[in-house]
């Protein structure tokens, strides 16, 4: 069979190069250093190299070791409160508080205030590793901040507690604006 002449290929390649471009979508122009955006990347980047150190030298996650710390700095801190403070969605935080009890670094006892709530204290395994742990966070975070001077490592860790500040006193009107967003029936496609 014959060839068809290269003239016509290239013809043909030139007709679906034009074809396509013509109906590719453009790039669109958005907005991409969203704060929030900024803080999820930074914080994913670090807390998967922390998570990494953690388990290679403690056999613990970066979560762990921080659900540790703040059981360890709030004794007798309710599961309700842990979950607020940590920021871990409640159904995780449940599981991995769980798994700590099971390698008994946590102990949990019926709040003698309300039988309804338990509260999370350390074992003496727990306050040993969270002590042993210290001097690696504080390497580790030393080591991400490298790049910023002392002020300016100040003034992140201020406005970072301003927002979460913010965040706190601004859930209510928050939620209501949500409701709103539903009682009009804003849909999305």
């Amino acid at each position: 069979m014959a060839q068809p002449p290269r003239r016509s290929l290239l013809f043909v390649e030139i007709f679906n190069y034009r074809i396509f471009h013509l109906f590719m979508p453009r790039a669109l122009r958005l907005k991409s250093d969203y704060i929030n955006i900024l803080l999820d990347m930074a914080a994913e980047r670090t807390r998967e190299r922390g998570s990494r150190v953690y388990e290679e030298k403690f056999g613990v996650s970066l979560r762990d070791i921080r659900l540790l710390r703040m059981i360890g700095s709030a004794p007798g801190i309710t599961m309700g409160q842990l979950v607020q403070q940590s920021a871990i969605e409640k159904t995780l935080a449940s599981k991995l508080v769980g798994a700590l009890v099971k390698r008994d670094l946590v102990q949990r006892e019926i709040s003698t205030e309300d039988a309804r709530q338990v509260c999370l204290f350390l074992s003496e395994a727990g306050v040993d590793l969270v002590r042993r742990a210290e001097p690696l966070g504080i390497e580790l975070e030393a080591g991400f901040l490298h790049c910023l001077t002392p002020a300016e490592i100040d003034a992140l860790r201020a406005t970072l507690v301003k927002l979460i500040e913010a965040e706190a006193a601004s859930r209510e009107s928050f939620e209501r604006y949500l409701q709103k967003l539903r009682e009009r029936g804003t849909t999305t496609p």
